[in-house]
């Protein structure tokens, strides 16, 4: 019983699990300013905005591990090139620091479909963007695992 639960909540909207992006900072926000934040919260993304409101990217603890190393080894699962650790390094503002891509997946997206994007980029949070390509919010594997576990 347990199990079809799962399987049928699998195939909802992840709108239903959604909650607010825990931060965004400007684009324009000093290099400095960001390492203070991120000492303070150093597991999850923060979005970085445009000054319109639209996403320019997202910066994540291994971006600030990147501008921290830039002559570090670069192997590994999650392989940061020797060139994005040398411009992170020298990085001015938050625009510098961000991933090349944000891993982003439609509010009208399952479930499921979140759970196989997190697979195939390596990352337990995911930013949810509406038909406007604009962040609407974000959803983490601990929130989705909660939701499908949890009784009706």
């Amino acid at each position: 019983m347990a199990e079809d639960k799962i399987e049928t909540r699998l195939h909802e909207r992840v709108d239903t699990v959604m909650t607010p992006c825990s931060l965004s900072i400007p684009a324009s926000t000093p290099r400095s300013q960001v390492l203070e934040l991120f000492s303070r919260q150093s597991d999850n993304p923060v979005l970085v905005m445009e000054s319109d409101g639209s996403l320019a990217g997202v910066i994540t603890p291994l971006d600030i591990i990147a501008t921290l190393t830039p002559d570090a080894d670069a192997g590994g699962r999650h392989r940061i090139s020797e060139l994005d650790r040398y411009l992170k390094s020298t990085a001015q503002n938050a625009r510098d620091l961000i991933s090349d891509e944000p891993v982003t997946l439609t509010k009208s997206a399952t479930i499921g479909d979140a759970l196989q994007k997190m697979e195939q980029s390596h990352t337990p949070t995911l930013i949810i963007v509406g038909e406007d390509k604009e962040a609407v919010g974000c959803v983490d594997l601990a929130h989705i695992l909660a939701y499908l576990i949890r009784s009706p």
